[in-house]
Protein backbone atom coordinates (compact mmCIF):
# COMPACT_ATOMS: atom_id res chain seq x y z
CA UNK A 1 0.00 0.00 0.00
CA UNK A 2 1.13 3.64 -0.69
CA UNK A 3 1.52 6.08 1.90
CA UNK A 4 -1.24 8.46 0.51
CA UNK A 5 -4.09 9.57 2.78
CA UNK A 6 -7.62 10.10 1.88
CA UNK A 7 -7.18 13.78 2.34
CA UNK A 8 -4.72 13.84 -0.79
CA UNK A 9 -6.56 11.51 -2.74
CA UNK A 10 -9.61 13.62 -2.13
CA UNK A 11 -7.64 16.88 -3.37
CA UNK A 12 -6.58 15.17 -6.44
CA UNK A 13 -9.34 14.05 -7.53
CA UNK A 14 -11.09 17.25 -6.81
CA UNK A 15 -8.44 18.84 -9.39
CA UNK A 16 -8.45 16.13 -11.89
CA UNK A 17 -12.70 16.88 -12.23
CA UNK A 18 -12.52 20.64 -11.99
CA UNK A 19 -9.43 19.83 -14.68
CA UNK A 20 -11.78 18.00 -16.78
CA UNK A 21 -14.90 20.42 -16.36
CA UNK A 22 -12.60 23.24 -17.41
CA UNK A 23 -11.46 21.36 -21.18
CA UNK A 24 -14.97 20.59 -21.55
CA UNK A 25 -15.88 24.24 -21.14
CA UNK A 26 -13.21 25.26 -23.24
CA UNK A 27 -14.18 23.15 -26.80
CA UNK A 28 -17.20 24.90 -26.81
CA UNK A 29 -15.65 28.63 -27.38
CA UNK A 30 -14.47 28.11 -31.19
CA UNK A 31 -15.69 31.03 -33.50
CA UNK A 32 -19.27 32.06 -33.48
CA UNK A 33 -19.00 34.40 -36.23
CA UNK A 34 -21.70 34.31 -38.93
CA UNK A 35 -21.08 33.52 -42.44
CA UNK A 36 -21.14 36.72 -44.86
CA UNK A 37 -22.11 36.35 -48.24
CA UNK A 38 -21.97 39.03 -51.10
CA UNK A 39 -25.51 40.25 -52.38
CA UNK A 40 -25.66 41.63 -56.01
CA UNK A 41 -28.03 44.69 -55.83
CA UNK A 42 -29.55 45.97 -59.03
CA UNK A 43 -31.56 49.43 -59.66
CA UNK A 44 -34.48 48.45 -61.75
CA UNK A 45 -37.50 51.82 -62.79
CA UNK A 46 -41.42 51.44 -64.01
CA UNK A 47 -41.61 52.92 -67.60
CA UNK A 48 -44.34 51.78 -70.24
CA UNK A 49 -46.33 49.65 -67.84
CA UNK A 50 -42.88 47.18 -66.65
CA UNK A 51 -40.06 47.48 -64.69
CA UNK A 52 -36.96 47.67 -66.38
CA UNK A 53 -32.83 47.98 -65.56
CA UNK A 54 -31.63 51.28 -65.18
CA UNK A 55 -27.79 52.37 -66.18
CA UNK A 56 -26.32 50.95 -68.84
CA UNK A 57 -24.18 47.20 -68.60
CA UNK A 58 -25.25 47.42 -64.34
CA UNK A 59 -23.84 51.01 -63.91
CA UNK A 60 -25.80 50.97 -60.91
CA UNK A 61 -25.14 47.97 -59.62
CA UNK A 62 -23.87 47.08 -55.88
CA UNK A 63 -22.70 44.50 -53.78
CA UNK A 64 -23.50 44.08 -50.32
CA UNK A 65 -22.02 41.86 -47.45
CA UNK A 66 -24.92 40.21 -45.72
CA UNK A 67 -25.54 37.31 -43.40
CA UNK A 68 -25.98 34.03 -45.30
CA UNK A 69 -29.78 33.34 -45.37
CA UNK A 70 -30.43 36.95 -44.27
CA UNK A 71 -34.33 37.41 -45.88
CA UNK A 72 -33.85 41.75 -46.18
CA UNK A 73 -31.79 44.46 -47.14
CA UNK A 74 -32.30 48.13 -45.42
CA UNK A 75 -33.16 50.80 -47.52
CA UNK A 76 -30.30 52.96 -45.96
CA UNK A 77 -27.53 49.92 -46.53
CA UNK A 78 -28.05 51.29 -50.25
CA UNK A 79 -25.01 53.07 -51.38
CA UNK A 80 -26.27 53.62 -54.91
CA UNK A 81 -30.14 54.58 -54.75
CA UNK A 82 -29.52 58.71 -54.28
CA UNK A 83 -27.34 58.12 -57.63
CA UNK A 84 -29.95 56.20 -59.14
CA UNK A 85 -32.40 58.91 -58.20
CA UNK A 86 -30.68 61.76 -58.78
CA UNK A 87 -29.24 60.63 -62.45
CA UNK A 88 -32.68 58.71 -63.88
CA UNK A 89 -35.51 61.01 -62.19
CA UNK A 90 -36.76 58.28 -59.66
CA UNK A 91 -37.88 58.87 -56.15
CA UNK A 92 -35.91 57.23 -53.27
CA UNK A 93 -38.85 58.11 -50.76
CA UNK A 94 -40.68 55.62 -52.75
CA UNK A 95 -38.38 53.15 -52.82
CA UNK A 96 -39.55 50.38 -49.77
CA UNK A 97 -37.62 50.29 -46.98
CA UNK A 98 -36.95 46.58 -47.02
CA UNK A 99 -35.52 45.06 -50.17
CA UNK A 100 -36.23 41.00 -50.82
CA UNK A 101 -33.34 38.91 -51.04
CA UNK A 102 -33.40 36.18 -53.63
CA UNK A 103 -31.54 33.09 -52.69
CA UNK A 104 -32.97 31.20 -55.66
CA UNK A 105 -29.42 31.62 -58.09
CA UNK A 106 -26.27 31.17 -58.02
CA UNK A 107 -25.62 34.39 -56.59
CA UNK A 108 -27.88 36.12 -53.99
CA UNK A 109 -29.81 38.94 -55.93
CA UNK A 110 -31.81 41.90 -54.12
CA UNK A 111 -34.06 44.18 -56.64
CA UNK A 112 -34.70 47.81 -55.64
CA UNK A 113 -38.25 48.66 -58.03
CA UNK A 114 -38.13 52.35 -58.23
CA UNK A 115 -41.49 54.77 -59.38
CA UNK A 116 -40.96 58.02 -61.14
CA UNK A 117 -41.56 61.55 -58.89
CA UNK A 118 -44.88 63.04 -58.83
Amino acid sequence: MSNISRRKFLKGAGVAALAVAAAGMLTGCGSSAPEMVDVTVKYFGFKTYQYVPLGEDGEYDETISVVKGQKTIKKEQLKNLGSVCQDEGYSADKAPEEIEIDWTGETPVAQVKLLKRS
